[in-house]
């Protein structure tokens, strides 16, 4: 788990830096500049679907998909 502050650099004084010791103690914390952080996080979620996407095809290839018909799926919409 994480937590990520966003924060210009022209808003970064003693304070937040005497909040953030605060918070974290003796932990490490990292700051990234936002092009990182934006990579990070694409490369965070495409990992997550992609899992998710091998998942389903698992399931499906172990027949545990559900099968509707065009006719099912409108039955249900007017449902």
């Amino acid at each position: 788990m994480y937590t990520a502050y966003h924060i210009r650099v022209d808003e970064l004084n003693d304070e937040v830096v005497k909040t953030l010791q605060a918070i974290y103690r003796q932990g490490e914390i990292v700051i990234l500049p936002k092009d990182a952080y934006t990579e990070i996080e694409k490369n965070r979620s495409n990992a997550a679907f992609t899992e998710k996407l091998q998942r389903g095809i698992q399931d499906i290839e172990a027949g545990l998909g559900i099968r509707k018909t065009i006719a099912d799926l409108e039955a249900m919409e007017n449902a």
